[in-house]
């Protein structure tokens, strides 16, 4: 899998088990967010349209070529849409 960031990035909160279910990192040379793997769009938008501050805020899902789903959450704008191909790399 391919960074999500091109140049350098922090881990702002770790994976933990039962507490937190992902990784969070934050770009220091460009805050762009990259596609880590091929695949197709299966959501880009609002975890929850009525209240922005629940959950992912807004996110990606990515189908990769592989059958498995990767998310973005916590976006401040999307790039991509629903249905949409993406290539590794691609600004999501």
């Amino acid at each position: 899998m391919n960074s999500p960031f091109c140049g350098k990035f922090r881990v702002t909160q770790q994976y933990k088990p039962g507490q937190h279910d992902g990784l969070d990192l934050v770009g220091i040379d460009s805050k762009e967010i990259h596609a880590t793997v091929s695949g197709t769009v299966h959501y880009a938008g609002w975890e929850n349209p009525s209240v922005h501050t629940q959950g992912f805020g807004q996110y990606v899902c990515i189908r990769g070529t592989d059958g498995l789903f990767y998310y973005y959450g916590h976006l401040s704008e999307l790039r991509v849409r629903t249905g949409q191909a993406v290539a590794c790399t691609d600004v999501i």
